[in-house]
């Protein structure tokens, strides 16, 4: 009976310490830092995927460190100054659902005037070559797509178009179009049919809960935008 009493005291310990886990709230020590932090507020939030992207910055000379680390949720909050500007970088990781927690993350928990994402990138413009600087007015995050079933096509409306939960307003790649070595094949068909592009669900700050708005292409912030547009490069 002592034992079966002790087994159950022990699981009950373990149960809460493991709410406590899970918890997602900041305490103690990390939250007296965050706090600490956010009277020195508000920061210019500098979201980066990688070290091979931080580093060069953190080693920059117009990169003043300050000795405010903030480790949470897997992520490490680096402050200090830029140009005499309070500044917060972290690392995300890469892929867009990383971005997202971590930009979440950064403007839950510090006084935030300000996101800037910044990183390496491909592109299709051959104007543009390898060290140049390129900062656009909107993006979009164009793999979020409707896979059509093969014999369908683009009179065909998509499975629930009608409830407005997908378009056809954007536009449609069509696989077949891009298969290579098929001057044999009857058909040039091909069983991938059709992606059609389709807009990001957004939820306003300032909007209705729950009362989804889409959108495809996301301007960036006008006044962020403007003034990138007077900056001028430094060799």
């Amino acid at each position: 009976m002592a034992v079966s009493k002790l087994f159950l005291a022990l699981f009950l310990v373990f149960m809460v310490l493991t709410l406590e886990e899970a918890n997602g709230a900041a305490t103690g020590k990390t939250k007296k830092l965050i706090d600490m932090a956010n009277r020195r507020g508000p920061y210019l939030g500098l979201i980066i995927p990688n070290l091979f992207e931080m580093n060069p910055l953190l080693h920059h000379p117009s990169y003043k460190p300050t000795n405010l680390t903030i480790d949470y949720a897997g992520r490490r909050f680096r402050f200090g100054y830029i140009d005499n500007q309070p500044v917060v970088l972290v690392m995300t990781g890469l892929a867009m659902l990383n971005a997202g927690i971590t930009t979440q993350l950064l403007l839950a928990l510090f006084k935030i005037k300000g996101v800037v994402h910044y990183g390496i990138a491909g592109n299709a413009n051959p104007s543009l070559h390898i060290g140049d600087v390129a900062i656009p007015q909107y993006w979009a995050h164009t793999a979020l797509w409707n896979w059509q079933r093969y014999g369908d096509g683009p009179q065909n409306e998509l499975p629930l178009e009608v409830n407005g939960d997908y378009t056809r307003d954007i536009g449609y790649l069509k696989i077949s179009e891009y298969s290579v070595n098929v001057t044999n094949c009857n058909s040039h068909n091909n069983l991938l049919n059709n992606v059609w592009y389709q807009p990001e669900e957004v939820f306003p700050v300032f909007g209705t809960p729950e009362e989804r708005q889409h959108i495809f292409w996301v301007p960036v912030d006008p006044r962020y935008f403007a003034i990138a547009e007077k900056l001028k490069i430094e060799n």
